[in-house]
C-alpha cells in the first residue's frame, strides 16, 4: 500500500493568543470508572477522561484557523479543507493512505456486507476512515499543556423516566445505527456507571428492542430489528 504524503504543515503563529481569546486556556479531566467486565479484568478500572465543553463545527474551525493564521482568508481555509475532503474521498479507495505532517495518517477499514462466512466471494464496503495521530502532535500538546482534575459534583438524577430514556436511545439508534455507552449516559444525563447498569438490564429485557454488539471497549448497542 502506497503512502501519499500531503505537505500540509500544521503551523503555529499566535496559538496562545487565539486560545485565550476564543476558547480559554483550560485543560481539565475527570476520573471515570470502567464498568466491571470491560477491559482486561473483572474489576472496574479508573481512567482519566478529557473534560469536553464544546464541539467546534466546521465554521468555528475555519474561524480558528483564520485567527491563528490571518494570512489565510476564511475562503482560502474553506477551499483547502473542502479540497482535502475530496482528495481523501478520491485516493483512499485506490489503496493509498494520506499523511499530513504533524497531524496524522488517514486510511480506510473495510467490512463484509453479508455475514455468510462460507462464501468464496463477498460484497465489501468501507467500514470507517481511520486516523492515526502523528506522535509529534501528542508530544507538542504534552509540552504545552498541564491537565487539572475537574472538581467532582454529585450526580443529579436523570430528568427522564426509564421509559423516556429507552425511547431516546431507540431514536438515537434509528438516526445513527448504534449508541455507545458514553452517548447513552450523555443523552439521558446519567453517570457512566449508571448508564452501564441500565443498558445491561435493557439487553436482557426481551421487550426493550435493544441488543449489544461487540465486546469490551468496542461494545455498542443496536436495534434488535
Amino acid at each position: 500500500m502506497q503512502v501519499v504524503e500531503c505537505k500540509f504543515q500544521v503551523v503555529q503563529y499566535r496559538l496562545q493568543d487565539v486560545k485565550q481569546k476564543n476558547i480559554g486556556n483550560m485543560a481539565n479531566y475527570v476520573i471515570k470508572e470502567m464498568p466491571a467486565g470491560m477491559g482486561n479484568g473483572s474489576e472496574g478500572k479508573a481512567f482519566p477522561k478529557m473534560q469536553v465543553y464544546t464541539e467546534f463545527d466546521y465554521d468555528k474551525v475555519v474561524e480558528l484557523i483564520n485567527a491563528n493564521s490571518p494570512a489565510f482568508s476564511k475562503a482560502t481555509v474553506r477551499g483547502v479543507l473542502d479540497t482535502l475532503a475530496v482528495v481523501l474521498k478520491s485516493y483512499l479507495p485506490m489503496g493509498h493512505t494520506m499523511k499530513i505532517d504533524n497531524l496524522g495518517v488517514f486510511s480506510l477499514s473495510l467490512e463484509f456486507v453479508d455475514n455468510e462466512t462460507q462464501k468464496k466471494y463477498h460484497h465489501v464496503r468501507v467500514k470507517d476512515v481511520n486516523f492515526k495521530v502523528d506522535r509529534k502532535l501528542v508530544d507538542a500538546i504534552n509540552r504545552e499543556e498541564t491537565f487539572e482534575l475537574t472538581p467532582s459534583t454529585p450526580q443529579q438524577p436523570s430528568p427522564y423516566s426509564p421509559e423516556e430514556r429507552l425511547q431516546r436511545a431507540l431514536q438515537h439508534i434509528d438516526r445513527h445505527g448504534f449508541i455507545t455507552l458514553q452517548e447513552y449516559a450523555n443523552l439521558n444525563s446519567l453517570s457512566y456507571t449508571s448508564a452501564s447498569r441500565e443498558l445491561a438490564k435493557l439487553v436482557i429485557d426481551p421487550n426493550s428492542g435493544i441488543k449489544v454488539k461487540g465486546a469490551a471497549s468496542h461494545k455498542v448497542w443496536v436495534s434488535k430489528k
